[in-house]
C-alpha cells in the first residue's frame, strides 16, 4: 500500500492479543499557506537568529543541551541517553486500553492516518475496523509521539481508520472561569421560535470544500501585485455593525430566508396607489411617467456638454406643450 507522504510514526496497533503494523499519517498540511520572514528593510536581506548566552556571546548548536529549570537561573541537564531509558511500551504501540460511545469535541487535537504496514497487517486491521464501525464504538489508546505520551480516539473512515491525539484534563481550561458571567434566563419564546425557524431554514449537509480561507487569498493576491509592480488599493472602509433590536433582526432574517427581498416591489407598489399626504414646507417630486423617480444624470460642466445634455430635455417639453396647445384650442 504506497502512500504519498512519509509516515510520521511507524509501530503497532495493539488490541488486548491482537497486534498489527501500522504507519501514521499527519492527516492535514499548511504547506501551501503563506508565510513571512523578517526581513533588514534598508539591505533587504533576511534576518537570522542567533543562539546566543549572555556574556558569552554566539554558541554551536552542537553545545546546546537539554535542561530543566528547577530554580530561577538553575537548570538541570538530561541527556538524550537518559530519556532512551525511559523508552515506554508506548513509544513503539498503540495500546487501546478501552471502547466509548462519544468524546467531547473539546478533547480533540491533531488528527492522523491509520495505516496498515504491509499486506500481512491488513486482515486484522480490517477487522478492527468494522468491528468498530458494527458497535458505532471509538477505540481509545495511548501512544508516545514527539516525546510525549499522548491519548489517542480511533475510528472508521472510509476504508481506514482515522486518529484523533486528545488534551488530557488538565490541558482544558474550565469553562466555568469563562461562562460565569452569562445569565441562565430562558429564552423569550417568541425569538426563541423564529430562531428555531431560522436554523431549519439553513440546515443542510456540511461540504468542507464550500469553506475555503479568503484571508489567504487576498494576501496572495496582494503578494501578486506587488511582484508585479502594482500598487495596493486604499483599504476599504469598516462600517461598524448596526445594532438593532434582537426581535427586529430575527424577523428580517426569516424574512429575507422566505425570499423576502423580492416582496419589496409589491409593496412599493401599493404604496403609490394611497400616496401619503404632502407635508407641510416640502416640494415633493414628480415621478416619472412609468412610476420611477426621476434620477440625475451626471453631465459635463459648461459648454457644449451642458447644451448637448439640454436639448434633448428642451425637444421633450415642446412635444408636450404641442398636445396642450391644440387642447386649449378646441375648448
Amino acid at each position: 500500500m504506497a502512500a504519498a507522504a512519509r509516515p510520521y510514526w511507524t509501530g503497532f496497533l495493539k488490541l488486548s492479543l491482537v497486534t498489527i503494523g501500522v504507519r501514521l499519517y499527519t492527516a492535514t498540511s499548511e504547506r501551501d499557506r503563506i508565510r513571512f520572514h523578517q526581513i533588514h528593510e534598508p539591505s533587504g536581506d533576511r534576518v537570522r537568529q542567533q543562539l546566543v548566552v549572555p556574556g558569552i556571546g554566539p554558541v554551536e548548536r552542537d553545545d546546546i543541551v537539554k535542561g530543566y529549570e528547577y530554580e530561577k537561573g538553575r537548570y538541570v541537564t538530561v541527556d538524550p541517553e537518559d530519556l532512551k531509558k525511559l523508552r515506554l511500551e508506548t513509544t513503539d504501540t498503540i495500546d487501546i486500553v478501552e471502547f466509548v460511545d462519544d468524546i467531547d469535541p473539546i478533547f480533540y487535537a491533531a488528527p492522523y492516518y491509520l495505516v496498515p504496514d504491509g499486506s500481512v497487517a491488513e486482515e486484522g486491521y480490517r477487522v478492527i475496523r468494522e468491528s468498530l464501525r458494527h458497535t458505532g464504538k471509538t477505540a481509545v489508546g495511548k501512544v508516545v509521539i514527539n516525546q510525549q505520551e499522548r491519548v489517542i480516539a480511533i475510528r472508521p473512515l472510509g476504508e481506514g481508520l482515522l486518529g484523533n491525539a486528545l488534551r488530557y484534563e488538565d490541558e482544558i481550561r474550565k469553562p466555568e472561569d469563562f461562562f460565569a458571567g452569562i445569565g441562565a434566563d430562558a429564552a423569550d419564546e417568541d425569538q426563541l421560535a423564529i430562531m428555531e425557524q431560522i436554523i431549519k431554514r439553513k440546515t443542510k449537509e456540511f461540504r468542507p470544500a464550500e469553506f475555503h480561507d479568503q484571508y489567504q487569498e487576498a494576501v496572495r493576491e496582494l503578494i501578486d501585485e506587488k511582484l508585479a509592480g502594482k500598487l495596493p488599493e486604499k483599504a476599504p472602509e469598516r462600517r461598524p455593525a448596526q445594532v438593532i433590536n434582537l426581535m427586529d433582526a430575527l424577523k428580517r432574517s426569516l424574512q429575507e430566508e422566505e425570499g423576502g427581498k423580492k416582496a419589496e416591489p409589491k409593496r412599493a407598489a401599493s404604496a403609490k396607489s394611497e400616496p401619503a399626504a404632502k407635508p407641510a414646507g416640502r416640494t415633493r417630486k414628480t415621478a416619472a411617467p412609468n412610476g420611477q423617480r426621476s434620477l440625475l444624470l451626471p453631465v459635463s460642466g459648461g459648454g457644449k456638454g451642458r447644451a448637448a445634455a439640454e436639448q434633448p430635455a428642451a425637444q421633450g417639453r415642446e412635444a408636450e406643450s404641442a398636445p396642450a396647445a391644440k387642447r386649449r384650442k378646441r375648448a
